[in-house]
């Protein structure tokens, strides 16, 4: 009787992490995700490019560069999705995702 109740509160305990497990977010789907969400918002998928580069990169806020802006992080934060806009026709930050809706794994 002892066994089974271990057993069955193990079981319980162990159960949220089970499930943590299976539902990790890889760089790829995140990027995907990210690319779908500027496509919604108007953006041609020729005019921007999602690049995945490590987090030891210099950055300043959240501007990589001019012209980059990070929208996401992945790999338990070891890894930072790059958006940037190609065209001139409409400005960077209105078509870039905000920090408010930045996505984290």
């Amino acid at each position: 009787m002892k066994k089974i109740l271990l057993i069955g509160s193990l079981f319980f305990a162990l159960s949220p992490f089970a499930v943590q497990a299976t539902q990790k977010v890889t760089c790829e789907s995140l990027k995907q995700e990210i690319a779908q969400k500027i496509i919604k918002n108007g953006v041609s998928e020729g005019d921007f490019k999602l690049e995945i580069i490590p987090d030891e990169q210099n950055v300043k806020g959240n501007v990589v560069t001019g012209n980059e802006k990070v929208v996401g992080h992945c790999d338990l934060g070891k890894k930072k999705i790059v958006y940037t806009r190609f065209s001139k026709s409409k400005s960077l930050s209105s078509n870039a995702p905000s920090d408010s809706t930045e996505l984290h794994e």
